[in-house]
């Protein structure tokens, strides 16, 4: 399997311009196996935390959605308007979340 590191080449650019024999395949382009990929960077772990914060939210207002909505038997609309409320709510965490830190990570 072609080394996704270095695109078989068997070197990569470092951070000073220089060519250095990549880390991944050790200089041979090729690969055994299944590719790792390296670690994450800072910015897409900390939107990978956002998410997985947004999905536990989530995971927690359907909890007490359904316990509600078992326990006083809401109506139809009721339920759709905080249903959507909901999730508005979720989303505009998030969104909020990726714009502030798109504005404070420079």
């Amino acid at each position: 399997m072609v080394c996704q590191e270095c695109n078989g080449l068997g070197k990569v650019i470092d951070q000073d311009g220089r060519a250095d024999i990549c880390t991944g395949c050790y200089g041979l382009g090729y690969v055994r196996g299944i590719y790792r990929p390296g670690p994450l960077s800072s910015s897409k772990l900390k939107l990978k935390h956002a998410l997985i914060g947004t999905m536990g939210g989530l995971g927690i207002f359907y909890a007490v959605f359904l316990y509600t909505l078992i326990r006083y038997s809401l109506g139809p609309m009721i339920t759709l308007a905080v249903l959507l409320a909901g999730h508005l709510v979720a989303i505009t965490f998030l969104v909020l979340y990726i714009m502030y830190r798109a504005m404070h990570d420079n």
